[in-house]
């Protein structure tokens, strides 16, 4: 059975409903597709505050070396200094645990180094655009000409044909869940776009240097009776055989 990391913004299990809701999902998908679903909490804090860098490194690599594939799980905001912009002035901003992004960057690279399956989800998805050399639109209701609705709804997205994730769902369009209120902005130099909200804004994105490195902007966890969803997680699953 493959056994599938899942990243999260905590250094144990949170105590708050939502959030252990929320984690269980990723859980229950990637066990409903015939996989086993390990939650990878941040790395130990020292007594200053902080990891040491070579802590870090050496949990990533055991990591890599253990499981078979990795799902960077949805989030808060990555700081807009991983893209070379400044902070949007809007108050809502939320942005992940510092330690987040710095583990996972470390974490992703250990696992496509080996070859091994990556999938983001939502932050996940803006993450592998902006380590790859993209950037991310901060506020889609204020910076987006003509948005529609993003966060915590739903609406459908085209997907593209000719692409590996048209190729795993098969079909051009699909019924998502949506909540997020940014996107890939600049698109990462070895990126190709997937799908497409009804706006525009970018819903999916895959990197063809990696057998299975997909980013997908909404939510597959919450619709895991989701025909689309079944065989997305199906896809990781096959890829990590």
């Amino acid at each position: 059975m493959p056994r599938i990391g899942i990243t999260c913004s905590y250094y144990a299990w949170p105590e708050e409903e939502k959030n252990c809701l929320s984690l269980t999902r990723y859980v229950d998908a990637v066990g409903d597709a015939g996989g086993r679903g390990e939650l990878l909490w941040l790395p130990p804090e020292t007594e200053n505050g902080a990891a040491s860098n070579e802590a870090v490194q050496q949990h990533a690599q055991r990591l890599a070396q253990q499981l078979d594939g990795l799902i960077i799980s949805g989030g808060a905001d990555l700081p807009p200094s991983y893209y070379g912009a400044d902070e949007h002035p809007d108050s809502h901003i939320k942005l992940v645990p510092a330690l987040r992004p710095a583990f996972e960057t470390i974490l992703l690279r250990e696992f496509l180094e080996r070859g091994k399956p990556a999938f983001g989800i939502c932050y996940g998805c803006q993450f592998f655009n902006v380590r790859r050399g993209g950037s991310l639109v901060q506020d889609i209701p204020t910076e987006w000409p003509n948005p529609i609705a993003h966060a915590d709804t739903r609406h459908t997205v085209r997907v593209l044909p000719g692409t590996q994730l048209h190729h795993i769902v098969g079909m051009e369009e699909v019924d998502i869940r949506s909540s997020h209120h940014q996107s890939v902005k600049k698109l990462a130099p070895d990126a190709a776009v997937t799908s497409y909200a009804p706006d525009e804004v970018i819903e999916a994105i895959e990197f063809k240097d990696q057998p299975f490195f997909i980013g997908v902007q909404w939510h597959p966890e919450h619709d895991r009776d989701s025909l689309a969803t079944q065989r997305l997680f199906g896809a990781l699953i096959a890829a990590c055989r």
